[in-house]
């Protein structure tokens, strides 16, 4: 998970640091095999199935083909085309038109088999001190972001992209990423908290790291991001709220008072700031957004290429071809915006039958885990993120998003009936009757005492 962090922030550019990650995972993997096939042997069977489908899909798509075959499939025909100019076309080829970038796809996916099948049956202990590691992660973010933006981001930088940036970057070349990294530790901050008689270390430390997070989000200029703060607030409520079902008496009222003053305090301060000011600023360019033109040619490519898609991982070859002359401009757009009209495009109808298996499992584990609480909050904290932000961006085609992807999918299959949290009120009201019981049996009578 360090390294992932450390090296995994690049995106498809960084190639070199993301070969890091995936050597890493390869390793852990290789020097855990009983662990793996434990996993395929004793996990749910619908997380299995959709693990190993995930896994086979790039690399059935790296088969070769005969030419009968590669020639017929939808979208073919320029590179048969191409191919006839130099008298290769009679040749066997892969289904993907970009072999090489699905199977890196392919690769990246160690990593996060091996997170995976490593924390899916850990104590709870241990589960609560990954997610600690999260926090940890997000903190050294949002401290090196400073340190980098202090500098004008020209030292410190981990990519070339983002010398010169206004934005809080961090170990991330994506300002959109790292802000999910940041909204990622806050929801594992709120899953770890203990809320039964927590220390003053847990309380002071909580909101110290609850504020530099938060204001590193705004730091970041993501606007997905800073909107997304609402799922690490909500998901806080929620914890509170079940737990504990507060009856609101005056030190409950005192105790609100108090943190929507510091809230409220940290806000106005924060609002005179000319960075925060240029953060919020970015919510009045929506309407010069170039995402909702991309996503229309990338349906275009999509009609093309359907039902069986052009191959993971090809989305910047393909796309040229249907992109409108009307929305050309400077850049490349490199991505659809959109991970789930991105997944249609490169995988077909198999890509959107996976996506909707993955969240059909998810959404099913998930309202399980809301109801008994506790660690596993954190695992629908992030797919909530994760999902949200996947319809204006691309999270997991960072490799540091798809570790944390797989880690709190373990998180969330090894979450049991054991891990629900208890509410307070109710447990004191269940334990009155037992120790008026106790009482009455103890107490002696007025026969025993005539007795003595």
């Amino acid at each position: 998970m360090l390294v992932a962090v450390l090296f995994g922030g690049g995106g498809s550019a960084a190639g070199l640091a993301n070969l890091v990650v995936q050597l890493a995972g390869m390793a852990v993997l290789a020097f855990n095999g009983p662990a793996v096939l434990t996993f395929f042997r004793s996990a749910p069977r619908a997380v299995v199935l959709l693990v190993a489908a995930s896994l086979l899909l790039p690399l059935l798509q790296l088969v070769p083909l005969p030419p009968a075959i590669w020639q017929a499939l939808p979208g073919r025909e320029l590179a048969v085309q191409s191919l006839d100019l130099v008298g290769g076309s009679q040749v066997w080829m892969p289904f993907s038109v970009d072999p090489n970038r699905t199977a890196i796809a392919f690769f990246a996916l160690m990593p996060v088999l091996a997170i995976l099948v490593l924390s899916w049956q850990l104590p709870r202990e241990q589960r609560r001190g990954l997610l600690m590691l999260v926090v940890a992660c997000g903190l050294l973010v949002v401290i090196l972001g400073a340190q980098q933006l202090a500098s004008g981001n020209r030292h410190l930088v981990f990519y070339a992209q983002t010398i010169g940036s206004p934005d809080l970057q961090g170990t991330f070349a994506n300002r959109n990423t790292g802000g999910l990294m940041l909204n990622v530790a806050l929801v594992a901050l709120i899953a770890a908290f203990p809320l039964e008689r927590p220390r003053a270390i847990w309380t002071l430390g909580g909101m110290a790291a609850v504020l530099l997070l938060v204001v590193g989000v705004v730091l970041t200029r993501s606007r997905s991001s800073m909107a997304l703060l609402l799922i690490p607030a909500a998901l806080a409520v929620w914890r509170w709220l079940r737990w504990r079902r507060p009856v609101w008496d005056r030190r409950m009222v005192i105790g609100a008072a108090a943190i929507v003053l510091v809230l409220g305090g940290a806000a106005s301060l924060l609002a005179g700031n000319d960075r925060v000011q240029r953060s919020f600023a970015r919510f009045d360019t929506v309407e010069d957004e170039q995402r909702p033109l991309i996503w229309k040619d990338t349906m275009v490519a999509i009609g093309r290429y359907m039902p069986v898609g052009s191959g993971i991982g090809s989305f910047d070859d393909v796309f040229q071809v249907d992109e409108a002359l009307e929305n050309l401009n400077y850049g490349r757009a490199q991505r659809a915006h959109d991970d789930f009209l991105e997944a249609a495009l490169e995988s077909g109808v198999v890509g959107i039958a996976l996506v909707a298996g993955w969240i059909a499992v998810l959404a099913r584990f998930g309202v399980q885990t809301l109801r008994r609480g506790g660690i596993g909050l954190a695992a629908v904290g992030t797919f909530a993120l994760v999902a949200l932000q996947s319809i204006t961006d691309y999270p997991l085609r960072s490799q540091t998003m798809l570790c944390v992807f797989g880690l709190m999918l373990g998180l969330l299959l090894a979450a049991g009936p054991q891990d629900a949290e208890s509410r307070a009120n109710g447990d004191s009201h269940a334990r009155r009757p037992q120790v008026r019981q106790k009482s009455r049996r103890s107490a002696p009578s007025s026969t025993d005492s005539a007795k003595r």
